[in-house]
């Protein structure tokens, strides 16, 4: 059993070789880019989610009389969560704003009539003059430009969104395969032990019989069976219970039975804590808060190009109806007179905004490397134990019970000392196998952690944060 248990030389799933793979590190600068060139960051998402989910179950089927591997089990998690309907409601929203983003404003159109109904010379429509016309915004500071940079910012923090969900799914699906997996390894286990037991109950019946074991020893053995039967019942309710766990994450998909398979390979040479560390900055998790950089100097930029008023233009026709009925056209313009707003209140906010952003990211950061400060020592303090146990007490339990069993056959050992060597193995191997429990979470937290990004990590202008 333990043989495909034994220390491995493979690659770890968190092996540092691929963390910048898929990566691109590109500088913006707001005020130079149109959105259409936002359009190309939602190709890679949407070819990601239709291979997933055209390489699932939903076109191929399930066949539960074959092993399910961890691939296949987060493939099935990925075409029933309802993560993608979420994508494309808020990729709606996003394409919506962007769109209102970039319109101009819409002219009025307007009709004045004056010098009517008054007293004296203005009593009726004598003297009356109608003027019609048109009017039109024309904004300044290139606020609509402004608009769509914000507007498409904003949409590439949606990535980042779908970005972390699928993430955290496949760290939720592989830390509920590992435990169904070790579950499953535990259950082999306890009945192995039980059809120990069993022999070593008919063994001592039939020693009793020979009058060579009493009836207490007897009894005891009988105990042992049952005890063991009941482990077997509990490792078989856990196992319900880890299978349960992983179906849940397959929205409906509840099969009676299945079998998982995967290797329970431990490595025994661990990457350096500081070279795991420095791989946090491309994670979805701390890459992401570049992107909501960006969305924040695209509002100042925003906000500055709002201190710039707009003007409004008019032309139109009057027709005065005194003196025969004459006309004439009509011009004007509409300059605010910025004598107080410069709107540098919201210039003010959006900067300190950036300085939010920056914050929150150095927050996460710390919290990051926290958590892999934990899971390192860990997976450090597990591959020690399994280590030591498997090349040190392992092996000692082996050759006690090969001796015991020839004490036994040489009548020097009772058949009592051969159970107690044997308990003394499996007691062993259980600890092994919680070891590689507590191994494989801390591998997948690790694996949680540097896991790198799959979209382009986008660097923004960092002029915007020097000057107000």
């Amino acid at each position: 059993m333990y043989r495909d248990l034994k220390l491995s030389g493979s690659p770890s799933p968190f092996a540092l070789g691929e963390t910048n793979r898929g990566h691109r590190i590109c500088v913006t600068r707001p005020g130079i880019r149109r959105w259409k060139k936002y359009r190309t960051g939602w190709v890679g998402v949407a070819l990601f989610a239709l291979v997933h989910l055209t390489t699932g179950p939903l076109q191929a089927g399930i066949d539960w009389n074959q092993p399910i591997t961890f691939e296949r089990a987060y493939q099935i998690a990925l075409a029933h969560t309802p993560v993608v309907a979420l994508l494309a409601a808020e990729l709606e929203v996003a394409e919506g704003r962007l769109e209102q983003a970039g319109l101009k404003p819409n002219p009025s159109v307007g009709a004045e009539v004056e010098n009517v109904l008054g007293t004296g010379p203005y009593d009726g429509l004598d003297r009356a003059e109608v003027t019609l016309g048109i009017s039109q915004l024309i904004e300044r500071g290139q606020k609509r430009q402004r608009r769509e940079d914000l507007a498409a910012r904003s949409k590439e923090v949606l990535q980042w969104n779908f970005e972390e969900a699928v993430a955290r799914l496949r760290y939720e699906v592989r830390q509920a395969f590992s435990h169904g997996l070790i579950a499953q390894r535990n259950v082999a286990l306890q009945v192995e032990l039980l059809e120990l037991s069993r022999e070593s109950e008919v063994e001592m019946g039939r020693l009793a019989d020979a009058a060579r074991a009493s009836a207490i020893e007897l009894s005891q053995a009988r105990l042992a069976t049952r005890r063991q039967a009941y482990r077997v019942q509990s490792a078989k309710r856990e196992l319900r219970e880890a299978r349960a766990a992983l179906t849940a994450f397959w929205n409906g998909i509840n099969p009676a039975e299945f079998e998982l398979t995967g290797e329970l390979a431990l490595v025994s040479a661990l990457p350096s804590f500081e070279s795991l560390k420095g791989h946090l900055e491309t994670t979805p998790a701390l890459a992401r808060y570049q992107a909501e950089k960006a969305v924040q100097e695209a509002r100042v930029e925003l906000e500055r190009a709002r201190s710039h008023r707009d003007v409004e233009v008019f032309a139109g026709a009057r027709y005065l109806n005194e003196d025969g009925g004459n006309g004439a056209l009509t011009f004007g313009i509409d300059i605010p007179w910025q004598l107080r707003d410069r709107n540098q209140g919201n210039i003010r906010s959006a900067l300190a905004g950036l300085r939010v952003v920056e914050s929150r990211q150095a927050l996460r950061r710390q919290e990051l490397a926290g958590d892999l400060l934990i899971a390192y020592q860990g997976i450090t303090s597990a591959l020690e134990e399994r280590t030591s146990l498997e090349s040190d007490l392992l092996p000692s339990a082996e050759a006690t019970l090969v001796e015991t069993r020839e004490g036994y056959r040489s009548g020097l050992v009772s058949y009592l000392g051969v159970l107690g060597a044997r308990k003394t193995l499996f007691e062993i191997r259980i600890a092994m196998l919680d070891a590689t429990q507590r191994y494989l979470k801390a591998q997948n937290e690790i694996e949680r952690l540097t896991r790198p990004a799959t979209l382009p990590v986008t660097v923004s202008d960092p002029s915007i944060q020097t000057h107000r």
